[in-house]
């Protein structure tokens, strides 16, 4: 694969895709959950932050998948369709084995309830392989249009991610970098975000099989954590963190010049404390792809 950086990143922490799986929720900074309210016997108070972030109004388009039990993904609408369908970017490894769209009920941000007409997995997503993460998308076609957002989010077409401060979004679980993803900070099934910097921008691979993906890790407060060295060792703000299970499928944002893009999909995840990495499936190279299911739009067209 084509790596934007040049360092000795195969001699980092960062794991094998072998050893990794789908992302762990909003994982973020033990003094920033500290500083919110978080505390022994108030675990879930920590994380008004994140929530508040999520909400703003660029994540708008932002829904949760539910499986009649519990919130197991996140996506983001594209845009309707002329016959009044929704399309919801999403991750493939929602939709394993036989699993089809209607497999989850799917919440808008705001609380309106759609179900599920079709899916469509990237034809280059093998769940079996440890060498398609970057092709770990989908989307999913809705019975009904989403109604939430005055315009459909615009998706990213160009070749700039790299050092770029973005922001994750998802609707799963909840920790702190010292501990992780634990049940005791999910007190609320409300969406969360972090901040990242995207530290390593890798292009498609000429087997079209491998590369294309967008890297972060999470910093801890004092440094001492960092994975990827042509990286920032420091958090990049309080809102520093990486995101967990029930996120897979959520998007990567950043602001441009033309406003708030989605850049990746949420695909994976490692052990979601300080230290730990995550990998985003990379749009800006997949108009090809997107566009023969839906016609959403990139900046640059």
């Amino acid at each position: 694969m084509k790596s934007r950086i040049v360092s000795a990143l195969l001699g980092t922490a960062l794991m094998s895709l072998a050893e990794a799986g789908p992302v762990q929720g909003v994982i973020i900074l033990d003094s920033t959950w500290a500083d919110q309210g978080g505390a022994a016997g108030a675990e879930g108070d920590g994380f008004g932050a994140a929530k508040a972030l999520a909400m703003e109004p660029q994540f708008c388009a932002i829904m949760s998948f539910f499986d009649g039990e519990q919130i197991g993904g996140s996506g983001t609408w594209i845009g309707n369709d002329q016959n009044g369908n929704a399309y919801v970017l999403t991750a493939a490894h929602n939709f394993p084995g036989d699993s089809t769209a209607t497999n989850w009920t799917y919440y808008t941000r705001a609380g309106a309830e759609l179900t599920g007409k079709a899916v469509h997995i990237h034809p280059n997503y093998d769940p079996s392989s440890e060498e398609t993460p970057g092709y770990d998308l989908a989307i999913v076609e809705l019975n009904g249009p989403l109604e939430d957002c005055d315009t459909p989010p615009l998706l990213y077409g160009g070749d700039d991610e790299l050092g770029k401060l973005a922001t994750m979004v998802g609707f799963g679980s909840r920790g702190i970098g010292s501990v992780g993803q634990d049940d005791k900070y999910y007190m609320s099934e409300d969406a969360a975000a972090a901040r990242n910097i995207i530290d390593v921008v890798e292009d498609p691979a000429p087997d079209g099989k491998s590369g294309n993906q967008l890297l972060v890790d999470f910093d801890k407060e004092d440094g001492s954590t960092n994975v990827f060295e042509s990286g920032e060792s420091l958090p990049v703000d309080e809102y520093e963190g990486v995101l967990g299970s029930g996120d897979s499928g959520g998007s990567l944002w950043i602001d441009t010049e033309e406003g708030w893009v989605i850049v990746g999909v949420n695909a994976w995840g490692d052990d979601a404390v300080y230290g730990s990495t995550g990998g985003f499936a990379r749009i800006s190279t997949q108009y090809d792809w997107v566009k023969s299911i839906f016609d959403a739009s990139f900046t640059n067209e």
